[in-house]
């Protein structure tokens, strides 16, 4: 910023800087003449005279696109911690079922519960009961009572 000295009247006919020995060349009427303060500011960036109303004007366009680009380095950033959120969501949901899918499985493995008790299984080699009604053991039983009439026939005949 710089500060410049400048004349203190102006002559209200032409508006020029107005000394002792001032003829004005302008054949317009008589104005009065102007009193302007004897310093002048400058602006720093663009030179012309500052003012009460002064506005610089720039004539790059540089503010309007590092702003763009702030705004699409935003919109990027927060594009890229939606997508990290959904993956999270996505990973928690596929997680959570293959924790329900392992569960049912497990559930399934068991034996279904039911109202009654079953009662434990019978097995027809080891019955020791003679008197046992079910079918498998009265089989049983009675292939074996045929086997050893059939092998002490065999034995017998054998002996003779």
């Amino acid at each position: 910023m710089g500060l410049k000295l400048r004349g203190v009247v102006r002559c209200g006919r032409c508006g020029k800087p107005r000394g002792i020995t001032h003829t004005c060349v302008n054949g317009r009427g008589n104005r009065r003449t102007r009193v302007q303060s004897p310093v002048q500011w400058e602006c720093g960036n663009c030179r012309k005279a500052r003012g009460l109303v002064h506005t610089c004007v720039t004539k790059t366009d540089f503010r309007k696109r590092k702003r763009a680009a702030a705004r699409k380095r935003a919109t990027a950033e927060r594009r890229r911690r939606r997508q990290l959120a959904a993956a999270k969501r996505k990973l928690r949901r596929q997680l959570a079922a293959a924790d329900r899918r392992a569960r049912d499985k497990a559930r399934k493995k068991t034996a279904p519960r039911s109202p009654r008790p079953r009662p434990p299984a019978h097995d027809y080699h080891t019955c020791g009961d003679g008197d046992c009604t079910k079918y498998g053991c009265e089989a049983f039983r009675e292939g074996i009572d045929v086997g050893r009439e059939e092998g002490y026939a065999a034995a017998q005949d054998d002996m003779e």
